[in-house]
C-alpha cells in the first residue's frame, strides 16, 4: 500500500488526451504511456515557485539544469558528458523526425526492429525517407535480430540510421550489453548512425541497470544520438521537455541544422520541472519503482489466469505487451472498448495479435480494468 500512488485522481476536465478520448463513456483508459499518478511533490513545488514570478518570456536553458543533468548522467549512468553534448528539445517524437531529416540523406533509409513505438514507423515517411523493419519474436523473448540487421547493413547501403528503442517499447525488453556491443560494431562498419531513444531508461525492474548505448565504447559515443527526458519517469509529458545527446560534433551539428526554422524551444516550465525531477525526487522515484513492480507482478499473475491471453513479464517500462492471438479478434481495440477498457492495438506497433496495456495507475484501477478484460475473454 502506498497512499500517494493508490490515490484515484479525477482527470476529467483537465484536457487529458488519455481520458478525454473516452469522454462521457464508462471506459478505463489504459492506452497511451501517461501514468495516473500525481507528479512528485518537489516538482509541483518548483513549478509553484516559478509561477509566482508573473513574467513568462522567452527562456534560455538554465545553467543549473545543465549542471543537474551532467551530474545525474555521470552518477546514475557513469556517463561523463559536457554541456556542449546537450541540446534541449520540446519532445522526443519531434526530435526523432528532426534527426531523420538531418542524418538520413535524400533517398536514404532507416532501419528499426519491430514491434516498436509507432512514431518510429511514421517518422521516416514524414521525412520522405524509406523504412526497413526487422521483425522480432516472442519465441526468443524479443531478442534484437542481429543477424537480420547485419545482412541488411551489408546489402542495403542506403541505410543511414538505426532507430533503437532502448529499453524497448512496447515489448518491455532490456537489451543486454553483448547486443549493444554487436549493434555498435555493425553500425560503425557500415557508417550507420544510431538514434537511441532511452526515455524509459529509469523504469527498469528486478535490479536491472540501464546501460546507455553511447557508453558501450568510444566508437559507440561517436556513432550515437541519444534521446532522453524526465517525462515518462516523473509523469511530465504535458510539459514538453526532452534532451538530445551527441558527443560527435558532426552528428550534433546536423541534428541542430535540421531543426532550424521549424523546431520550437522548450517552454519555461518544462525546464523547471525537469531540473526538479532530476535533482530532488530520488525517494519518490524509488517508491514509484516499487509500486510499478507490484503492478507489473499483479498484471502478470492476473493475465496468467485469463483464458486465451498470455504475456512475458516486462523488464522495463510500465507497459504490458499481451498476446491475444487465441482470441482471434478482427478488431481488438473495439473488442476491449466494448468491455470498458481502452488499450493500444498491437498493429499500431507492427505487432499483430497483441495489445499494449499501461499499468502505471493505482492498483484498484488496474484490477478494475483487468476484471473487465477477464470478463470479456471468457466469452
Amino acid at each position: 500500500m502506498n497512499p500517494y500512488f493508490d490515490a484515484i485522481l479525477d482527470r476529467q476536465g483537465t484536457s487529458s488526451s488519455k481520458w478525454d478520448k473516452y469522454q462521457n463513456q464508462d471506459v478505463i483508459p489504459m492506452w497511451v504511456a501517461d501514468m495516473d499518478f500525481a507528479a512528485p511533490p518537489a516538482v509541483i513545488a518548483a513549478l509553484k515557485d516559478r509561477v509566482e514570478h508573473p513574467v513568462f518570456g522567452y527562456t534560455v536553458v538554465p545553467q543549473s539544469l545543465n549542471e543537474v543533468t551532467l551530474d545525474r548522467f555521470a552518477t546514475r549512468f557513469n556517463w561523463p558528458l559536457q554541456a556542449v553534448h546537450l541540446e534541449w528539445t520540446p519532445g522526443v517524437v519531434p526530435a526523432i523526425n528532426q534527426a531523420i531529416r538531418g542524418l538520413v540523406r535524400p533517398g536514404g533509409a532507416v532501419a528499426t526492429a519491430t514491434p516498436v513505438y509507432h512514431p518510429f514507423l511514421e517518422a521516416p515517411r514524414h521525412m520522405y525517407r524509406s523504412l526497413h523493419t526487422l521483425p522480432m519474436s516472442a519465441a526468443d523473448n524479443w531478442q534484437f535480430p542481429l543477424d537480420d540487421f547485419r545482412r541488411l547493413a551489408e546489402t542495403k547501403p542506403e541505410v543511414d540510421v538505426l532507430l533503437l528503442c532502448h529499453p524497448m517499447n512496447p515489448v518491455g525488453r532490456v537489451l543486454p550489453d553483448e547486443t549493444l556491443t554487436a549493434l555498435v560494431e555493425i553500425c560503425v562498419a557500415h557508417d550507420i548512425v544510431i538514434i537511441s531513444d532511452e526515455i524509459h531508461s529509469e523504469i527498469l525492474f528486478d535490479g536491472r541497470e540501464h546501460r546507455p548505448l553511447a557508453t558501450v565504447s568510444p566508437a559507440a559515443a561517436q556513432q550515437t544520438l541519444t534521446f532522453h527526458a524526465a517525462s515518462k519517469t516523473f509523469n511530465l509529458a504535458g510539459l514538453g521537455c526532452a534532451l538530445a545527446i551527441a558527443e560527435n560534433p558532426n552528428i550534433m551539428e546536423r541534428f541542430i541544422e535540421a531543426g532550424e526554422g521549424i523546431m520550437a524551444h522548450v517552454n519555461t516550465l518544462g525546464y523547471v520541472a525537469t531540473e526538479a525531477a532530476w535533482s530532488r525526487c530520488e525517494t519518490w522515484h524509488k517508491s514509484l519503482l516499487a509500486y510499478l513492480t507490484d503492478n507489473r507482478n499483479l498484471l502478470v499473475e492476473r493475465v496468467a489466469a485469463i483464458p486465451r491471453i498470455s504475456m512475458l513479464a516486462p523488464e522495463a517500462t510500465y507497459l504490458g505487451w499481451i498476446n491475444i492471438e487465441d482470441l482471434e479478434l478482427d478488431d481488438p481495440e473495439a473488442f476491449f472498448l466494448k468491455a470498458g477498457v481502452g488499450i493500444s492495438p498491437g498493429q499500431q506497433f507492427m505487432g499483430e495479435g497483441y495489445i499494449r496495456l499501461n499499468f502505471g495507475c493505482p492498483k484498484s484501477l488496474l484490477n478494475q480494468g483487468l476484471d473487465r478484460i477477464e470478463k470479456a475473454c471468457r466469452f
